[in-house]
């Protein structure tokens, strides 16, 4: 430890930051508290991307750009989505009695002892990007709905695919099919999930889109464009479509829902795609429970209500609860919970038959 350089010192060797900057960054941090990198980034003297990579230097860890396709998903399932992105940590690679963590902080010393304790294996850190992260752990979960195993890569049924599309309310999905194998993909708030098809997925399309592909595209097997009806075992989605043939083989089919109404006026703006996806992804796994400060206080009166629409669309059944003092809002199916602590309980245990897919709550105490 004792021979360790020190973050500044390993920034000055490469000619990243000056004598200067690192005074300015002591007496930042004399003033502000917090680490020297930290003092570093609010200065604006370092990148998220310079401060992560110097730590990695410091620690003599390595600096990663994780890519999905490369993460064991054996090793990832050994965490839960939501703990994942709680620490922003996430197994990537078990080897033997050994398995390498992406994290973006060498300093997280609690996360290397609770996988250590749990799994009973030696713990090899790998650092990178917050950013690249979250990007990552979403994409890997994405990848592994609620109740499928491991995260295996099993080719799926095509009705089952558009079905979890449409039900993550992606924006456009598609089937990049070549010789041998088909692919199906989805864009859930700029998260591209991707599964294989089984072979049965061309008879499918032929009976999911009304008209069927083969009334459009004829022998001649140019590009096209129309729009059909889109059934599911959900229901149907009216949907533009889009073919594109290979000059060498292979063939691309895109596809973007059409909405059935214009969006209603919303009250607040659309949540950034990235927490969207992270919300949608912690409610799948059923970790649900989300606090909500705003400043001022009574901001959230009137967002609480909102937030299921927002993150997960008109169709979840929601139902917010409040007290008996407080002014309902006029367009969220709102319950009245009584003061009375019995009386209470008792409205609850009742609410509970009801199996709602959201509850927000507005209570006093």
């Amino acid at each position: 430890m004792s021979g360790r350089l020190s973050l500044g010192q390993v920034l000055k060797r490469i000619g990243r930051i000056s004598d200067d900057d690192v005074e300015a960054a002591l007496e930042y941090q004399r003033g502000h508290g917090g680490y020297f990198g930290q003092a570093l980034r609010a200065l604006g003297l370092l990148s998220a991307e310079e401060l992560e990579w110097g730590l990695a230097s410091q620690f003599d860890l390595p600096f990663i750009f994780p890519d999905p396709a490369a993460v064991d998903r054996d090793a990832a399932a050994l965490v839960t989505p939501e703990w994942a992105l709680a620490r922003l940590t996430l197994p990537i690679v078990k080897t033997g009695d050994r398995l390498t963590v992406v994290t973006d902080s060498p300093l997280r010393t609690e996360v290397v002892e609770e996988l250590a304790t749990r799994t009973g294996l030696e713990i090899d850190l790998a650092l990178a990007p917050a950013d690249r992260i979250r990007d990552l752990i979403r994409t890997v979960f994405d990848e592994n709905p609620a109740g499928a195993e491991g995260g295996e890569a099993r080719p799926v049924p095509l009705d089952e695919a558009l079905r979890a599309a449409l039900s993550a309310s992606a924006s456009r999905f598609g089937i990049s099919a070549r010789e041998t194998w088909a692919l199906f993909w989805s864009d859930q708030g700029g998260t591209v999930a991707r599964r294989r098809l089984d072979r049965g997925w061309r008879d499918d399309l032929d009976d999911a889109l009304v008209p069927a592909p083969s009334r459009h595209l004829g022998e001649g097997e140019r590009p096209a464009g129309f729009s059909a009806d889109l059934r599911t075992g959900d229901g149907t989605v009216r949907v533009d479509v889009r073919y594109l043939p290979g000059a060498g083989g292979g063939r691309e089919f895109l596809f973007r829902p059409v909405p059935e109404h214009p969006p209603a006026h919303a009250p607040f703006p659309e949540p950034p795609p990235e927490l969207a996806a992270e919300v949608r992804l912690l409610a799948r796994s059923g970790a649900g429970r989300m606090l909500v400060r705003t400043e001022p206080p009574a901001l959230g009166e009137g967002l609480v209500p909102h937030l299921p629409r927002l993150f997960f669309g008109p169709e979840w059944r929601a139902v917010h609860l409040v007290g008996e003092a407080a002014p309902p809002p006029g367009d969220a199916f709102t319950v009245v919970v009584p003061d009375d602590a019995g009386a209470a309980l008792a409205a609850l245990e009742g609410l509970r038959a009801f199996h709602f897919d959201a509850v927000t709550v507005d209570l006093p105490g």
